[in-house]
């Protein structure tokens, strides 16, 4: 418990001297520094597959930097520290909305929905609240559901769905930093202007399916704050990167976050929350910081080895046949297990080569993010809904496939609809 607590302030310290970075470029540095030192201290207590996933990812990575540099290639060692610091203090940050975004007193009261809207209602709650405060959401919601109806595996592959489509768009998702991390030439608006179509497009697909059996159901209530939240943080967000263009977005979402949070837990006189969330639950990001900076490491051995050892696609450019074919395979991958991390660290050293549209290359990557969670019998997202309800992933994986096929469709619609 102790060790668990201090890796929790260690991570908070290390997102608040990553908000200070536009202002003194160093910090970076100390923060990533910090980051690496607390995962390497929680690396015996790592689960077993995210400690086997990271040292396969620093192995090659290694072996990748070291055998280029036999020839000649140069490494910024400084910049292999800070690899997806931003990112990484931005999963801190955001991880205290969950503070303020769960249901308060009030709203637990007042009555559930029912039949066709409950349906409707649920997925949009589960898909609000999955923007800012990530998987929490489909633990919430159907922590909330179960104490009406049963969870069942038509129910949970709703939830999986409608919470996977939050990364197509979502600034505040995982997905959106690692891809702006990748592709830093992207334009986040347009980027989520594309996306939100295919979430809602996605959402009503789920409903047209699920409709028929929505009689008598009890859904999730879509009131205050899963409206309200969402929508106060993304018009902070904007209007402060309207401000001050120059400080990257990961990063204004980091010092908004923070102060969101701590500003409603003053106010209702919660702060104690704060207290808690760092000594119990910040420390337990410390897999997913492996993987993170792991995946850093391969992707820059990756890039400085294709530097001296040039490979040649099938491919001369990027388009939108490229990337629905990207994707095709990438969604095999994602169903065969390999997390979407790994796919996109292997995959952008390799489309960088093709000076790819940065917008196009983004939106390849938040859909194989995005689709691939729902059908990869090992992501976060199915292991979670597996331990908290009982379903086992590979069971879920399967069902969505029907699904993932109109999704990917939809999408691959997008990319020809954006290249015109």
């Amino acid at each position: 418990m102790l060790h668990n607590t201090w890796r929790g302030y260690s991570l908070l310290c290390a997102a608040l001297l990553a908000a200070v970075s536009p202002l003194y470029s160093p910090t970076l540095v100390l923060a990533g520094a910090i980051i690496w030192l607390t995962v390497l201290s929680a690396s015996a207590v790592l689960p077993r597959r995210a400690r086997n996933q990271s040292l396969g990812l620093l192995l090659l990575g290694l072996i990748g930097m070291f055998y280029s540099l036999l020839y000649g290639a140069s490494i910024s060692w400084l910049k292999l520290v800070q690899s997806n610091t931003v990112l990484l203090s931005m999963l801190y940050a955001v991880s205290f909305l969950s503070l303020v975004a769960s249901p308060n007193a009030t709203s637990k009261q007042r009555r559930l929905p029912t039949g066709r809207r409950g349906l409707l209602s649920t997925l949009l709650a589960t898909h609000l609240f999955g923007a800012i405060i990530n998987i929490s959401s489909v633990i919430m919601v159907g922590e909330r559901l179960k104490a009406y109806r049963a969870i069942d595996l038509h129910l949970v592959r709703s939830l999986s769905v409608a919470f996977g489509l939050c990364a197509l768009w979502s600034p505040f998702f995982a997905s959106m930093a690692y891809t702006m991390a990748l592709v830093p030439g992207m334009d986040l608006y347009t980027v989520m202007l594309m996306g939100m179509p295919i979430s809602a497009l996605g959402i009503a697909l789920l409903y047209w399916q699920s409709r028929h059996t929505a009689a008598g159901l009890t859904g999730y209530p879509l009131q205050g704050r899963s409206l309200v939240l969402p929508s106060v943080l993304a018009l902070i967000v904007i209007g402060a990167h309207e401000l001050w263009p120059h400080w990257p977005i990961p990063i204004i979402i980091v010092i908004a976050s923070l102060c969101i949070v701590n500003l409603i837990l003053l106010l209702e006189r919660r702060w104690h929350l704060a207290y808690q969330h760092c000594q119990q639950q910040l420390g337990n990001h410390t897999s997913t910081s492996a993987i993170f900076l792991a995946a850093g490491v391969f992707a820059t051995g990756l890039g400085q080895l294709l530097q001296v050892m040039p490979i040649s696609l099938p491919f001369a450019d990027y388009g939108p046949s490229q990337a629905s074919l990207v994707l095709f395979f990438s969604l095999v991958a994602a169903r065969l297990g390999v997390h979407a991390i790994i796919i996109m660290a292997i995959l952008n050293p390799l489309l960088s080569t093709l000076n790819p549209p940065a917008n196009l290359l983004a939106m390849t990557y938040l859909a194989i993010w995005g689709i691939g969670m729902s059908i990869n019998p090992v992501s976060g997202t199915l292991l979670t809904i597996q331990g908290q309800f009982g379903i086992k992933g590979s069971h879920l994986a399967r069902t969505n496939l029907g699904l993932t096929g109109l999704l990917y469709g939809l999408v691959c619609g997008a990319f020809f609809l954006y290249s015109i």
